[in-house]
């Protein structure tokens, strides 16, 4: 039976409160209980005010200490993702703390003792600081200064990060060297300023649809794939799980444990139309608040009804955000579909799924189609796979007017049949 379609009139009030609705969404999820307490805290960012390392009881250690901060070097200026690598010496420890100008960063209990460390992009002087704590209480401190670049005249330039995905023949390249990478600015090259390979931390919002076509034992299975993909993170990256319909229905705090992730959702169940626009923009407006590589996982077949926003609006946030957007699609049915809501036709809604795909493209993200809902744990996996073989790069615009103008961005690299991926471009805002 056709469903009965609103006036011409309805339809264009509805959607110029569209945004505003949206807004409400974002809103309104602050107040919702959440169903797992928050995780016990293992790291602090490095961004987050805290009291200064001497406050927390670390004194010189006596006599001398053959602990070494290997890299950075003291001296050299850095930003953005730095990874630390320290040498213990002769003397192994229990455990390895790592503080960033007087805040802790993380901790470490086994080799290797190395950590990558979210400094920000301002040019301030760095002061990185490593605490070596043996099984019997001693313990021994390393320090490394980072001074800031020296200029005549300093602009505030937004470092440009990058995360690229090296390919060929399907199979991730591991081993391409900084000096190969070019990065090109509306055509301009530009300076590569920080460069990491490897297990840079991760924020992951992992999205899954839950409306009614999802009952049973397709929404299982895509719990299932979520626990996966928890129980492959690192000890400083972290997860918060949605499970939306026409609204959000559960949702779980932030935290590094698999089992937390899941916690309380014994008894979730699929119900409702699916709202995926609306819900997409939610999890990029809650990445935004999070430190280091933001990403979201969206599992759905895409198949939009009850959104208030366009694909297109979601659109300009994520373009702004960085964030990496991957879509495990549980469809292998083309785009083209015969699908009517009250918000659009049948035309509209091909288009938008089209949108949705192409805005996926765009973040550097990519699409995984999946015929059987219990391929969603592969794909979960795949998708961890890559971000963990990921080159972070980072670059100052050389020629940033703050205009709000868009740069295209290219990546060129020296080896030949490697294919890159990372995203389009950026506004240059003011």
């Amino acid at each position: 039976m056709t469903e009965p379609q609103p006036s011409r009139a309805a339809p264009r009030r509805l959607r110029r409160s569209r945004r505003a609705a949206a807004l409400c969404l974002f809103a309104a999820f602050a107040s919702l209980p959440l169903l797992a307490p928050p995780a016990t805290a293992q790291s602090v960012p490095a961004t987050r005010q805290s009291a200064a390392a001497s406050a927390a009881g670390l004194a010189p250690s006596n006599g001398a200490s053959d602990l070494v901060i290997v890299s950075p070097l003291a001296g050299a200026p850095a930003f953005g993702a730095i990874e630390v690598v320290v040498d213990p010496g002769s003397s192994a420890p229990r455990r390895v703390e790592f503080w960033f100008n007087g805040i802790k960063a993380g901790e470490l209990t086994r080799p290797p003792w190395k950590l990558t460390i979210d400094t920000g992009e301002e040019n301030i002087e760095r002061r990185l600081r490593v605490v070596a704590t043996a099984a019997g209480g001693q313990r021994r401190e390393a320090e490394v200064v980072l001074p800031p670049i020296q200029v005549d005249d300093e602009l505030d330039l937004p470092l440009q990060q990058l995360y690229i995905t090296a390919s060929r023949d399907g199979q991730p390249v591991a081993d391409l060297a900084r000096r190969e990478f070019r990065v090109l600015d509306m055509g301009n090259r530009q300076e590569i300023v920080t460069f990491e390979h490897g297990d840079i931390p991760l924020t992951a919002a992992l999205l899954i649809d839950s409306s009614l076509s999802m009952r049973g034992a397709p929404l299982r299975a895509a719990l299932a794939g979520a626990h996966s993909f928890a129980s492959g993170m690192a000890e400083l990256d972290e997860a918060m799980l949605l499970l939306f319909s026409d609204r959000v229905m559960y949702h779980t705090a932030w935290t590094g444990d698999p089992d937390e992730l899941l916690s309380g959702l014994e008894g979730a169940e699929a119900r409702g139309g699916s709202a995926v626009n609306d819900h997409l923009f939610l999890a990029l407006q809650l990445l935004e608040k999070r430190q280091g590589r933001r990403v979201v996982i969206l599992l759905s077949d895409g198949v939009d009804v009850e959104s208030l926003l366009a694909a297109a609006q979601v659109n300009e946030i994520a373009v702004r955000s960085q964030a990496l957007i991957y879509w495990i699609r549980a469809s292998a049915e083309p785009f083209d579909l015969l699908q009517r809501s009250a918000w659009r036709n049948v035309v509209e809604h091909s288009a938008e799924i089209r949108q949705l795909a192409a805005m996926v493209d765009a973040s550097g993200g990519r699409r995984i189609d999946i015929a059987r809902y219990e391929d969603a744990e592969g794909a979960f996996q795949q998708i961890l796979t890559e971000l963990r073989e990921q080159y972070v790069v980072g670059f100052y615009p050389k020629r940033s007017r703050r205009d709000g103008a868009w740069h295209p961005i290219r990546v060129e690299v020296e080896t030949k049949g490697v294919g890159l991926r990372t995203r389009e471009g950026y506004y240059d805002d003011p």
